[in-house]
């Protein structure tokens, strides 16, 4: 067993995987092409991790959160195109989810009277905008559902195989 870092401000990657149980050494013989000094290089911060690294250190320590956590933090286009998913309970997701579509309802028919043209006016730029960012919290909330059952899958051993093959015959 490895000893137990004493360094204070650890970065999310160090954390995850010190709450996986893993020492370094372990984690690296876990992963593909990782060494357990690439590991500490990017604990440390003196490098920074590639994609590649955080989708070996997201599936080893089966935190699919550090993948979103990347993008949204680390990645020119995340930093544009990928919000932060906070990862919480379940209850939480559907409540949010919920309340999100139930916002959304009420302005379906303005949304439908805005694209009806094609095309967005000036004077339709404010409720626009409105919908859109009432649009942005459901599209949160189902992207935190989705990394929710990512979690929960490696976690709890989930069938995920068996639920997208359950999704696939929904969509056909």
């Amino acid at each position: 067993m490895g000893r137990i870092s004493t360094k204070k401000n650890k970065n999310i990657y160090q954390i995850c995987r010190e709450a996986s149980g893993l020492t370094r050494e372990t984690a690296s013989a876990r992963m593909d092409g990782i060494s357990s000094s690439r590991i500490e290089k990017i604990e440390y911060e003196t490098q920074q991790p590639t994609p590649f690294d955080v989708v070996q250190m997201a599936d080893c320590y089966k935190r699919p959160d550090l993948c979103n956590y990347y993008c949204s933090h680390r990645c020119e286009i995340g930093d544009r195109y990928v919000p932060e998913i906070e990862v919480s309970e379940l209850s939480n997701i559907i409540l949010e989810t919920i309340a999100s579509l139930n916002d959304i309802n009420p302005l379906t028919s303005r949304l439908i009277q805005i694209a009806r043209d094609g095309k967005i006016t000036d004077d339709e730029l404010h409720d626009f905008a409105f919908i859109s960012s009432k649009l942005d919290k459901v599209s949160l909330a189902i992207n935190a559902l989705n990394l929710w059952i990512e979690k929960t899958a490696s976690e709890n051993n989930l069938n995920l195989d068996l639920l997208n093959a359950e999704k696939e015959k929904l969509n056909n």
